[in-house]
């Protein structure tokens, strides 16, 4: 190899290594959710509430969405966690993928009080970010009586470098079932959030 090509050949080879490594390591979403995945979860849903969780109509605060989401309980809240999960598998860190399962809508006080909640604490920022998809939901939560310390939940702009200011919002998990309650009522058909979002800041 000439000399001329060793000069440029080197940095091309880290180059390229690295963007492999990039984008081997670089978290993916997981397939849709599939109609034999519905029926397997909910067998007792009709087929109307497979098809319809599938177009994303349980989506929205809609009188059709509402409706839905009652009469098809089981579908629409399978699809609202394939959508929070796939957005947290997408923007996550794929070395703390082993949080995904505190990432949904359902996810309990006490769930994020147990030991695997202690250990993602610093995954706060991307679950808000991912239940939000990219919504500002804050006119919401102020009718709904969120406390004004709250409302960065509502357009799902958490930004928590410390252990102090995650437990600064303790109080909110107070506020916890309106903020969602204004997520989902505000959720769109398809995936609002950005595939190259990232946290804004780095734990150690």
């Amino acid at each position: 190899m000439s000399i001329y090509m060793s000069k440029y050949f080197k940095p091309l080879l880290i180059f390229s290594i690295a963007v492999l490594f990039l984008h081997c390591c670089k978290s993916s979403p997981p397939k849709p959710l599939t109609l034999e995945q519905l029926e397997g979860l909910c067998s007792d849903d009709k087929d109307l509430c497979w098809d319809k969780a599938l177009e994303g109509e349980c989506f929205g605060n809609s009188l059709k969405a509402q409706v839905l989401m009652r009469k098809c309980k089981c579908s629409c809240d399978a699809a609202l966690h394939t959508r929070i999960q796939n957005c947290c598998r997408v923007v996550g860190r794929p070395e703390m993928k082993f949080c995904l399962p505190l990432c949904g809508y359902n996810t309990t006080v006490n769930e994020l009080g147990s030991g695997l909640g202690l250990k993602c604490v610093s995954q706060l920022t991307t679950w808000a970010y991912c239940a939000a998809d990219a919504s500002d939901n804050t006119e919401c939560c102020k009718s709904k009586g969120v406390s004004g310390e709250c409302l960065s939940f509502c357009k799902g702009d958490v930004p928590t470098c410390d252990l102090q200011s995650i437990f600064s919002y303790q109080p909110c998990l107070m506020n916890m079932a309106s903020i969602i309650a204004c997520q989902t009522e505000h959720l769109h058909a398809t995936p609002r959030y950005d595939p190259d979002w990232q946290a804004p800041c780095d734990w150690e």
